[in-house]
């Protein structure tokens, strides 16, 4: 099993920690890239035109200013750094200790700044998107390339895809088998994509996956173990399936 998460655009700022340290991050093959990014994302956060060059607003000024010296910021392991919607319903801290340790092995969070990471790897709180055009190019066409380094881990394996479009650049290897994540309002038989309570139902998915006592191996084992969320249906054939989670509007 693997499951692949986005980053959250909100972050917590950890108040202490080691200061980032690449090295020691999982998935060694991305490191030189990392160095790259990060060296350029505080080149260019400290420019007057930083806030504008990054696409984020004037309240978060102060988060800009701060990563100018990012290799000097206090990290925490990612899954406390992230804290939107999804990571709330995940909860990892409160994992068992078994659920936990597997999530450390099968939860890859896909970031613009480091390409994917572990729950359990120490990062700053950033702010860097996709798109975002650095010196070097934009991260998505610079991580292009790399992505082919994560399929020996996908491979043969159920992968649960709770990432938003712009961070499913990686594939996973025709050898896996994918489930993507959706949500659905129904009402009087009309449906509409919520896309606030997707991303709740990803993490609490994910969460699932992670706390089963048999860990699911096929489409059909996660649709068992998510219908404890509510009405849930699997469509699809193959290696390629979409798990809508069906919420009922009178």
């Amino acid at each position: 099993m693997l499951i692949a998460l986005p980053p959250s655009q909100g972050k917590t700022a950890p108040q202490s920690g080691p200061p980032l340290d690449l090295d020691s991050m999982s998935i060694p093959p991305f490191t030189a890239q990392r160095r790259e990014l990060v060296r350029e994302l505080e080149e260019v956060s400290k420019l007057p035109s930083a806030t504008d060059l990054l696409g984020v607003g004037a309240r978060v000024e102060h988060e800009v200013h701060a990563q100018r010296n990012l290799t000097a910021l206090p990290c925490a392991p990612a899954h406390d750094v992230y804290t939107g919607v999804l990571y709330q319903a995940a909860d990892f801290s409160t994992l068992s200790d078994a659920a936990r340790a597997r999530a450390d092995d099968e939860v890859l969070i896909f970031s613009a700044l480091f390409g994917a990471v572990s729950p359990r790897d120490l990062i700053p709180r950033y702010r860097l998107t996709m798109g975002v055009k650095l010196p070097g190019g934009t991260p998505a066409s610079r991580w292009r390339p790399l992505w082919r380094r994560l399929d020996e881990r996908a491979d043969g394996q159920l992968v649960i895809d709770g990432r938003s479009a712009d961070y499913a650049a990686w594939k996973p290897p025709v050898t896996a088998i994918r489930v993507a994540i959706n949500a659905v309002r129904d009402t009087n038989g009309q449906r509409k994509v919520i896309t606030h309570n997707a991303k709740h139902y990803r993490g609490l998915i994910a969460r699932l996956a992670l706390e089963a006592e048999t860990p699911p191996r096929r489409a059909d084992d996660l649709a068992h173990e998510a219908g404890r969320v509510g009405t849930v249906e699997l469509t699809g054939s193959g290696n390629s399936f979409v798990l809508t989670v069906v919420e009922s509007s009178l």
